[in-house]
């Protein structure tokens, strides 16, 4: 029997409507997720190929972990390329609520998607009962409409991950929905759309085998007692408690006496005391829609929810009735940008039912309208962008006069959301040169360059970290040099939840210092916006946050917990344990893993997708034409130096010894950022190598 693995590899091919089962097992050193995901579309994706490519796929895949009740082990990694940043390069895309569960019970660790349909269809997964079905009747549906539509034809238990208007019409920032509110961004809607490929519906009733139960169980009491905390593993209360020693204002860990879901069924449900190593209550203390929108929004709290196998209930599924008055869905659920970022378009906002509600509404009501259709802020990025051409000067002069003059504007200067909506029905439909927002960073700066010229992507306001696109999802403001280095690894946001969960765990820095200098080496780890320069501590600390997300991604456990660097107890002096991950591979799999070998399988992950972005970007010289950061980065707070207390901003010269430090842990040519053969093969990744010396791309 296979522990943890399937073995099983599902295949779709929507050109010729065939479906087949593969042996899944020679993709098992990968671990799963994203390693998997990197492996599969250098073997079947002919370099060169475009996202919206027929021969361009999206892979599915899990990991080990998924189905084994460890906590937070409900997420699936989805690999496709890039729709939206420089060079469509390899991009993976996170998604939670019930896909990874359904899948690895249908019995499969890796589901492909290749080809395309002549007319809209959608892939109905149950166990081994794989077809594809006609989907032209869902065409131009919501994502929620799509979601109780396939349900409704195929029974309740299924769970639904579906495209909506963006995705159709193929807009390069759309995201498919899992159950109404999970989002997997990253460009794959479009590419469900570029395929003719509504939604994919999965049950699953098989089991998932594991090597140890007892010890699988073992691992998930210690974990829950001694090592969670709250959402992104906060390990202190925002509030102070006679439990806890420390407490911090900005802590998820929200939960306390007093405070309620206002709107629960049955009435109001106190979130009281969750005091570590309390099993039966963690599920209380991250009370996120007051933590996102402030004391407003508990009375309209329904209740904390989330996605298979996780403790934590991160997401907050509020109520607001008065939306639907407005045509909006009232009942909402959502954990991250959607839920607070949409409303920076509008410059103020109208009361609802009390006096400063009325940006409160507005969110809800636009990240309402955003999942039903499916668009993705790309980290805030599309939001951003369309306020900074609004607030610029800029919208009026791309748009023709007839298209800027039917905007909403009087909801506009009414601070009504409606005009957001407009704006997303618009860009949703392709209507209008305002479409072209949604174009990815990136592509709007070079498409409108005569207009905004190097302001905008230099814009802190817009946020864009790298100049090939990539939004900032932590940066510069996170730990410093760890947290901006952390961002040149990806074709995306780098989302190092890794390393914003330890400066942002709400510990003391000087408790924070004790355990992360111990394992980095002194000077690792800065207080905030009190910066030093550079050091080889700081490199390694930098390597093991992307290490760590990249074994997350693949194993695959939520990166928004996981690792357990630190602990609740003071008993424990606050230390987590980084060994656990490794505990759960070798009780579920029944091999015999170490910590430093399950960490190189994470790290051969990020080793080929390096190789695979100088493959797209065909040069040796990622420092130059991939890495760099855009210039606000540098010249924040202009009339202050880096290094100074109180500014985050970094130093050009200090960061090229930055650069230098961190390519050289990663085994890299430390001029170019570029892999080298021997690092390669250290991987087991010798063909990689051979293949860039064919391509004369190895330094």
């Amino acid at each position: 029997m296979t522990y943890g693995f399937t073995g099983k590899l599902l295949r779709v091919n929507l050109t010729n409507g065939t479906v087949s089962v593969e042996d899944s097992s020679k993709y098992n050193s990968y671990l799963g997720g994203a390693g998997t995901g990197n492996r599969i579309i250098y073997d079947e994706v002919p370099l060169g190929t475009k996202p919206y490519d027929e021969a361009n796929k999206v892979v599915f895949a899990v990991g080990p972990s998924t189905g084994t009740s460890a906590p937070c082990s409900g997420r699936t990694t989805i690999t496709s390329l890039s729709t939206f940043t420089k060079g469509n390069a390899v991009v993976h895309a996170h998604i939670g609520g019930e896909v990874a569960q359904h899948m690895k019970a249908s019995g499969y660790d890796i589901f492909i998607i290749e080809g395309k349909a002549s007319t809209p269809v959608y892939i109905k997964i149950a166990d081994d009962d794989v077809t594809i079905e006609d989907a032209t009747k869902l065409w131009g549906k919501t994502t929620r409409e799509t979601s109780i539509e396939i349900m409704k034809e195929l029974g309740k238990p299924f769970t639904v991950t579906s495209i909506g208007l963006a995705g159709e019409n193929m807009v390069n920032l759309a995201c498919v929905i899992n159950a109404a509110n999970h989002c997997a961004g990253a460009g794959v809607g479009a590419i469900f759309g570029s395929k003719n490929l509504k939604a994919v519906a999965m049950y699953g009733t098989g089991a998932v085998h594991v090597a140890d139960p007892a010890k699988v169980l073992q691992l998930n009491e210690y974990v829950m007692k001694d090592l969670i905390g709250a959402n992104n593993n906060h390990v202190v209360p925002s509030t102070e408690r006679p439990w806890a020693e420390y407490s911090h204002p900005k802590s998820r860990w929200t939960g306390r006496p007093g405070l309620t879901w206002g709107a629960a069924e049955g009435g109001p449900v106190d979130t009281g005391d969750s005091i570590p190593g309390d099993i039966n209550t963690v599920g209380y203390r991250t009370q996120k829609s007051v933590f996102d929108h402030g004391a407003v929004a508990e009375k309209y709290t329904v209740k904390m929810t989330g996605c298979t196998s996780c403790p934590i209930r991160c997401s907050s599924t509020v109520h607001l009735p008065e939306l639907e008055k407005e045509g909006y869905v009232s009942a909402v659920s959502n954990t991250c940008m959607p839920n607070f970022m949409w409303s920076v378009i509008l410059s103020k906002f109208k009361d609802y039912v009390e006096e400063g509600d009325g940006k409160f509404y507005a969110n809800i009501a636009a990240m309402s309208t955003a999942d039903d259709l499916g668009l993705w802020d790309n980290y805030g990025e599309l939001p951003k962008t369309i306020a900074y051409f609004i607030k610029n000067g800029y919208l009026e002069k791309i748009l023709p006069a007839e298209e800027f003059a039917a905007l909403r504007w009087d909801l506009y200067e009414a601070g009504d959301a409606g005009f957001i909506k407009d704006i997303m029905y618009k860009i949703s439909t392709k209507s209008g040169e305002i479409a072209n927002l949604a174009l990815g960073a990136y592509f709007v700066a070079e498409k409108y360059k005569d207009v905004v010229g190097e302001d905008y992507l230099n814009a802190k306001a817009v946020s864009v970290m790298m100049k090939n696109g990539s939004s900032k999802h932590h940066g510069n403001e996170c730990a410093a040099q760890v947290g901006a280095l952390t961002n040149i690894f990806y074709n995306r946001d780098c989302m190092t939840h890794t390393v914003i969960n330890i400066v942002g765990s709400g510990l003391p820095y000087q408790v924070q210092k004790r355990i992360i200098d111990g394992l980095f080496g002194e000077g690792a780890i800065d207080m905030p916006a009190k910066y030093t320069a550079m050091n080889e501590s700081k490199a390694k600390f930098a390597k093991f946050g992307i290490v760590r997300q990249s074994l997350h991604d693949s194993f695959t456990l939520c990166n928004w917990v996981w690792p357990l660097t630190f602990s609740p107890l003071k008993a424990r002096n606050y230390e987590g344990d980084l060994s656990v991950e490794a505990q759960y591979m070798t009780a579920v799999t029944g091999e015999n893993w170490s910590k430093e070998k399950l960490d190189d399988a994470a790290e051969k992950a990020i080793q080929l997708l390096r190789a695979m972005t100088v493959m797209a970007y065909g040069t040796v010289d990622m420092y130059n034409e991939h890495d760099q950061f855009n210039d606000w980065v540098y010249d924040d707070d202009p009339d202050v130096a880096a290094f100074t207390e109180g500014t985050v901003k970094m130093d050009r010269e200090d960061m090229k010894i930055a650069y230098k430090m961190m390519y050289k842990e990663m085994g890299w040519d430390e001029e170019t950022g570029a892999p080298t053969r021997s690092t390669l093969e250290k991987f087991d990744l010798k063909d990689i190598a051979d293949k860039l010396e064919e391509m004369n791309l190895l330094p």
